[in-house]
């Protein structure tokens, strides 16, 4: 009655973790809360926790706002209240980096003690960008949004491909091999799409690379945009933010003409399609179970 698919025969109760790396900005936690009513939707009567990953962003909200986030670990511990038996632990990541395999060596202790855990299956979501085929999904889902896009504060809305405007997507990037990924997600941006193009605060490609990407191209105007699950501090600080060194700044001091577009890739209705694809696909291992 409680489970997804196949489980829904089950008797036995379910539960799904959201693993987040949080956020200290309202609106990107409202991001977050968003996907996971999207989830609750897909997979009702399912329990359903949202935690945060990163330990100084759960400190500084309970310190500063007495605002409480789960860990991956005390979500698990919510989910034994509750008895569930089955639990899929789905990454919120964009690339399977350091983040989701903390995750899964997590996943992976307590699917090796299950008998102490109390969950009878654990497993793990892939994160949004698994496999080619997810890239090719995530450049559609961007095809309404480079068609036309309107942006706060203008009286007028900005067509996509015109010679003189070009899309800049920023990633996170990482220094673990995953960062490749993301190599791959900007060439199928480019081939899909007219000037469009990715890249990454602390990975390939970089800013250095975007601006002879954008001037190669010959556009007199940038739209910035977040490729981000949710439009956080790296959004509104090295992106858009004022100092000398955001991305704004300095393709400014380049001389191109900026708008920027604070949308986390989470207030895309289609990429959470993907997520839940991704935590459909991994509750395929309880079949059977």
């Amino acid at each position: 009655m409680l489970l997804i698919g196949s489980w829904m025969a089950s008797v036995e109760k379910t539960g799904i973790i959201l693993a987040a790396y949080g956020s200290l900005d309202s609106q990107a936690r409202w991001t977050y809360e968003k996907i996971k009513s999207a989830y609750e939707e897909a997979f009702p009567g399912t329990s359903v926790v949202l935690a945060f990953t990163s330990d100084i962003i759960r400190r500084r909200l309970s310190e500063e706002q007495e605002i409480f986030f789960h860990n991956p670990s005390t979500a698990l511990a919510e989910l034994q209240d509750l008895r569930c038996r089955n639990v899929v632990v789905q990454s919120l990541q964009i690339v399977p980096g350091s983040e989701f395999h903390k995750a899964a060596i997590l996943v992976n202790r307590l699917l090796n003690d299950r008998e102490k855990s109390g969950f009878r299956n654990i497993v793990i979501g892939m994160p949004l960008l698994a496999c080619l085929e997810d890239c090719i999904k995530v450049s559609k889902t961007f095809r309404p949004v480079f068609q036309t896009t309107k942006f706060e504060g203008l009286d007028r809305e900005i067509p996509a491909n015109l010679e003189d405007v070009a899309f800049v997507l920023m990633g996170h990037g990482t220094n673990h091999p995953a960062d490749s990924v993301y190599s791959l997600m900007a060439r199928i941006l480019e081939k899909d799409h007219r000037n469009v193009f990715l890249g990454t605060l602390e990975g390939f490609p970089g800013i250095d690379d975007l601006l002879r990407q954008a001037k190669r191209s010959g556009v007199e105007k940038v739209i910035l945009m977040p490729f981000l699950i949710v439009a956080g501090g790296h959004a509104l600080e090295d992106l858009a933010g004022d100092s000398a060194n955001s991305w704004k700044s300095v393709f400014e001091s380049e001389g191109f003409g900026t708008e920027v577009d604070l949308k986390g890739l989470g207030e895309n209705d289609d990429v959470v399609k993907i997520f839940v694809e991704h935590t459909r696909k991994a509750a395929e291992f309880f079949e059977g179970k």
